[in-house]
Formats: C-alpha cells, structure tokens, sequence
C-alpha cells in the first residue's frame, strides 16, 4: 500500500498529494521519510504543511534536519508545524528558533 501512495506524491492535483501524505502518517512506514522530506519543497504551502505532519507521525530522525530548514519556510502555518513535529520526533523544545535547533542537531545527530 505504500508504493503507491508514494508515487500519489507527485500528482499534479494537490488534494490527491495531501490525501497520500495523511495516508502515509497514518501507515507509519519508513519508506516515505525521503519522498515526504521532497514534499516540504512543494510550491503550495498546504502540502508542505501535511509532509510535516506526516514526518511526525512516522518520527525518523531523518526528518529533522529537513524540518529544521523549514522553520525558515514562508508559512508561518508551515514553520508550525515544522516546530511542533520536531518536539514529537526530538522530545526537545527549541521553539521556532531554527539557530537553537540547528545547533542542537549538530551535537546530537546520529
């Protein structure tokens, strides 16, 4: 089931994108970290916003250098929900200060 909701993820139509992605937190499975992790470049904000839920669902350290960079993301919906899936996958609170959780990341990175 996850192969092709990863391959939904590059739907031109942004509801079939969004919908994979809640779909792809839902199921949990690893092998959407690195596609979810492309959708917080999508040029529509809504998607991005719905990649970083899904990121937090799955809780990879993978994502969170990713989500960090989008902390710097034009949405503030965006930035968000970057700050509030970091703490679900980190257990730490930095806020939404990118400066502070990329230090952090830097000493604490597998």
């Amino acid at each position: 089931a996850v192969d092709p909701l990863i391959a939904e993820l590059r739907d031109k139509n942004m509801h079939v994108r969004v919908e994979a992605m809640k779909a792809l937190g839902w199921i949990g499975d690893a092998r959407a970290v690195e596609p979810l992790i492309a959708m917080l470049k999508d040029q529509v904000a809504y998607p991005r916003i719905w990649a970083a839920w899904a990121l937090g669902q799955i809780g990879d350290s993978r994502a969170v250098g990713p989500l960090i960079a989008a902390l710097s993301d034009a949405s503030p919906d965006v930035r968000q929900w970057a700050t509030k899936e970091l703490r679900s996958i980190t257990g730490q609170d930095f806020g939404k200060s990118r400066a502070d959780w990329q230090q952090w990341w830097e000493q604490h990175r597998k």
